[in-house]
């Protein structure tokens, strides 16, 4: 994409800003300048670990919190299920909860510096 582009796309008020951010990501590794910028994808970086979702980013782990939360209300609900059978399955959803919502915060912290 050319710098253009990119401004009217991300509502930037200046090329010359949108270059800076554009280089910015060159220096860090996420994009390529090649004539246009090409973005690069990095499977090693922290950012891998994050998925766009509706506009939004969050950490993969969020949606499998959802998912698997969904699946045990479900299983209450039509199934009766014996409790024992309740905790073997709450304990994993709460530590991807825990690890949802910390890696959440950590991309907020890393988004404000």
């Amino acid at each position: 994409m050319g710098i253009r582009e990119v401004q009217r796309l991300a509502g930037l008020s200046s090329s010359g800003s949108t270059k800076y951010y554009l280089d910015r990501l060159v220096e860090l590794g996420f994009a390529e300048r090649k004539g246009d910028y090409i973005a690069k994808i990095n499977r090693e970086s922290l950012f891998s670990i994050y998925v766009g979702i509706l506009g939004s980013v969050v950490p993969r782990l969020i949606p499998y919190a959802i998912f698997s939360t969904a699946l045990v209300v479900g299983y209450v609900i039509f199934a009766d299920p014996p409790i024992e059978a309740l905790i073997i399955a709450v304990f994993p959803i709460i530590f991807l909860w825990i690890e949802g919502i910390r890696l959440t915060r950590l991309l907020r912290k890393i988004l404000k510096s």
